[in-house]
């Protein structure tokens, strides 16, 4: 194999230099590293297969359904992908230049594309544990027997899960057979590329990046007083257990693969999660958003409460909503509310839409300019912001002409990635309740999480790559594009 890449969802360089993974650790000790800045409203994956930021490919992880209402769009698949970018993806890429591929739960490839060797597109969704291998994740077809036998698991999220030690167990075993899956293809196809990606490894850093963190302290201190450590609970055995599969199976995929180059990337880090903030609050308090207030919120609850109702007893069916559409979750009125924020996950961006066609809103296209800078300049002159070094900056201007910007936020929130925004709280910032020992039992536990998307993916890659990286290129993940592509330019050839 010419190349491997191994992706990591929420790859943390920090993460695979703090726990148990002596193989990995001799690969990054002899390697390159590169610190990207991820601009996290835009998908880290679409990103490395297309070498566009969502302004140009779509990939937002929430976007304005932009017909008046105030639905939004959590859905996103390969097909608005492709459909989107001009470049075409880098599987054809690859194929174009003659080289084969061998592509396992990469998100956004599914339904999978009829490739010059093999994908197994990334799950998500409902495409979890019902042991049923969808038609059209597969590429050959054929290969669906193989996924059967070996009883592949594409995907596993938090919500429905009882306790954290079955949980991450779970995740161990469908990791082991995805991996074993890709080995198995690999060694019967030979692909030049090779491209396998721990997926659900940011399950466990997004629930305990917390306990990792004193799992990494612990082990740091063991060794300068040359003992073995040993996990205070089963949470943390658990989590050590990850780490030490996690690196058998890298080892696994180096050994069955002997590839000449590798890289390791994932699509964001994973950050502790200190500060939970809500800018529907500061908005509110400045006038900018006129809220429900208490009467309001539970007329509204009782109007959707006595429409569920009467749909059941005239046995109406009620009407269907669009998967993965979204609303503001904080009650606004319309018509005298000139901003609100983010809500919701958009992949720990934090900022703020003016009110304005794109929603039937009051703001024009004339006023939205001046209404931008003077929040900002309000915002920024605010002492909380300061304390949490929050920076309000106008963001949709800055990428006029793209062909998304009307799906961007007209401001941007810089601040520290361990500050994450959403409208779930009514409080303009406030301390994350699960920065604790974490507790094996699950059971009606909403969102336990200690961890947040960064901005530092994890990119690190064998010495002999570094040729192929200019100072040209974007300092975010589309570099992998880029560098792939050079890759396999074929000798003489002009490299892009």
């Amino acid at each position: 194999m010419k190349l491997l890449v191994i992706g990591i969802d929420g790859g943390t360089k920090e993460i695979l230099e703090g726990m148990p993974m002596p193989f990995t650790q001799s690969l990054l000790a002899t390697a390159h590293s590169k610190t990207l800045d991820e601009d996290l409203i835009s998908r880290g994956w679409a990103e490395a297969l297309t070498g566009q930021h969502a302004a140009s490919n779509k990939g937002f992880y929430l976007m304005p359904c932009n017909d008046g209402s105030y639905d939004f769009s959590a859905s996103y698949s390969k097909n608005d992908m492709l459909n989107a970018s001009s470049n075409p993806p880098l599987w054809t890429v690859l194929n174009e230049k003659g080289a084969s591929v061998g592509i396992v739960n990469v998100p956004t490839t599914g339904p999978a594309d009829e490739v010059n060797g093999f994908i197994i597109a990334g799950g998500g969704g409902g495409i979890k544990t019902s042991g049923v291998i969808p038609d059209g994740m597969v590429y050959p077809a054929r290969y669906k027997a193989i996924l059967e036998k070996n009883r592949y698991v594409f995907d596993l999220r938090l919500p429905g899960e009882t306790g954290v030690s079955s949980f991450f167990k779970k995740i161990r075993e469908a990791e082991q057979v995805q991996k074993d899956t890709f080995i198995e293809l690999a060694r019967e196809t030979r692909p030049d590329f090779g491209f396998h990606c721990f997926r659900i490894t940011t399950e466990v850093q997004y629930l305990a990046r917390y306990e990792i963190d004193r799992c990494m302290e612990h082990i740091r201190q063991c060794k300068q007083q040359g003992i073995d450590f040993t996990p205070e609970s089963t949470v943390q055995a658990s989590i050590i257990a990850h780490y030490v599969s996690l690196d058998n199976s890298i080892k696994d995929l180096f050994e069955a693969l002997q590839p000449e180059s590798y890289l390791f990337i994932g699509d964001h880090s994973t950050a502790l999660l200190q500060h939970e903030g809500n800018m529907d609050v500061w908005l509110s308090q400045r006038g900018y958003l006129a809220a429900y207030r208490e009467p309001m919120i539970f007329l509204s609850k009782l109007k959707r409460f006595a429409r569920r109702r009467i749909t059941r007893l005239l046995n109406l069916k009620p009407t269907p909503k669009a998967p993965l559409i979204r609303n503001p979750l904080t009650r606004f009125y319309t018509s005298r509310t000139r901003a609100f924020g983010t809500f919701y996950d958009t992949g720990n961006f934090a900022g703020i839409f003016i009110n304005d066609a794109r929603f039937s809103g009051p703001v024009s296209a004339s006023e939205t300019p001046a209404l931008v800078d003077k929040i900002c300049s309000e915002f920024n002159a605010d002492p909380i912001a300061a304390r949490y070094s929050l920076e309000a900056r106008p963001y949709r201007r800055l990428h006029e002409g793209e062909p998304f910007q009307t799906l961007m936020p007209d401001i941007k929130i810089h601040k520290p990635d361990s500050v994450y925004f959403s409208s779930r709280r009514w409080a303009f910032m406030v301390a994350n309740p699960n920065l604790k020992p974490l507790e094996e039992d699950l059971k009606g536990i909403r969102y336990p999480h200690s961890g947040a998307k960064g901005r530092d993916p994890l990119f690190v890659y064998s010495q002999n790559l570094q040729d192929f990286i200019k100072p040209s290129d974007p300092n975010d993940l589309r570099l992998v594009y880029h560098l792939v592509s050079r890759l396999f330019d074929k000798p003489g050839s002009s490299p892009e």
